[in-house]
Order: structure tokens, then C-alpha cells, then sequence
């Protein structure tokens, strides 16, 4: 099953003698488990910190909704509101369910983004996805959209599909060619 893959991103501790004889530069060092710390890239540390992020201001909103629905949903819309009645119940029950799903998705994008797990990765691009499609909707819709999410979510999409993130968290197999290319630098 896919995982991360401790042979990218290592340091070595100071008591890792597994590898101590030189190897050819196609072979790829192989080290007993549990004898190199994987070393999670700094933008992935922020990628989930922001994950961790949304999830806190999805749960604050979600809170809100819980609290007062209808008066939630026409700040948030900016509109006169939902609609009286059932209809604007069920659509408060649907935003709210949406919200604190979103919010139960990226608490663990953020998660599993720190482990290095290939859920992590996952999630954090149907979160990417979805933020994106929200915003071409807003725009289309309204005319209207926040530059700065947009932009977050492209930089996100495209640092995430780098090859070397994504062998990082497993997603794809590493070429034979890249052990000559992390020797150049």
C-alpha cells in the first residue's frame, strides 16, 4: 500500500552506520528501519498549518451556524437571506453540514499533511479543488472573488504535483534518473 517513503527527504542520525560502504550512484542506499528521521519539506509544514488553519475557521463558522443559522447564512451570502420556512431550514442544514465537513476535511489534510501520509496529500488537493471551483462559481455568479484564496490554491495544486513532493508521500514511483539528479543538486 502507498505511504511515504523514507528513502526521500532523509537525514541521517548521528548512530546510522547502515550505510557506511560506498554504493554505485544508480543504487539507492538501503537503511535499516528506523534508522533515518524522515525530514518534512518546509512547505508542506505550511501547506498544513493553513489546512490547520481552515479547519479552525471552518469550525468557528460551523459553531456560528449551529448557533444562529439564518442570520449566519445572510452575512455570509450577503443577500436577504435563505428564504422563509422549510426551505430556508433546509438550506441552513445543508450549508451547515457542508461547512463542518469541510471543516472535518482539512483538520485532517492538516494532519495527515504533517505525517507525511498519502491522505494527506489527497485531501489537501479535493480541498484545492474544491476552493477553486467555489471561486470560479463566486466569480462567475457574482462577479466577485478573493484574489489571495485563489492564488493559495493554485500555488497549492502546483507545489503538490512536483514530482519529488509526490514521491515523497508515495503518489509516484521514483525514476531511475533521479538518484543522478539529486547528485547534481
Amino acid at each position: 500500500m502507498g505511504g511515504y517513503n523514507p528513502r526521500v527527504y532523509e537525514t541521517r542520525t548521528p548512530d546510522d552506520r547502515s550505510d557506511t560502504a560506498p554504493s554505485d550512484p544508480g543504487d539507492l542506499p538501503v537503511a535499516a528501519p528506523g534508522a533515518t528521521r524522515a525530514r518534512r519539506p518546509p512547505a508542506v509544514t505550511i501547506l498544513a498549518i493553513l489546512q490547520l488553519l481552515s479547519a479552525a475557521a471552518y469550525g468557528l463558522v460551523f459553531i456560528w451556524l449551529i448557533a444562529d443559522g439564518s442570520t449566519v447564512v445572510e452575512a455570509l451570502t450577503g443577500n436577504g437571506g435563505t428564504g422563509a420556512g422549510q426551505v430556508g431550514e433546509v438550506a441552513v442544514a445543508i450549508i451547515t453540514i457542508l461547512v463542518g465537513g469541510l471543516g472535518v476535511a482539512a483538520l485532517a489534510a492538516g494532519i495527515f499533511l504533517l505525517r507525511m501520509r498519502q491522505l494527506g496529500w489527497t485531501l489537501t488537493m479535493l480541498l484545492a479543488g474544491f476552493g477553486l471551483a467555489s471561486s470560479i462559481y463566486l466569480w462567475w455568479a457574482q462577479g466577485t472573488t478573493v484574489t489571495i484564496w485563489v492564488m493559495v490554491q493554485v500555488l497549492t495544486v502546483f507545489y503538490l504535483n512536483q514530482r519529488q513532493v509526490r514521491v515523497a508521500f508515495g503518489i509516484a514511483r521514483r525514476r531511475p534518473d533521479d538518484v543522478f539528479d539529486e547528485a547534481r543538486g
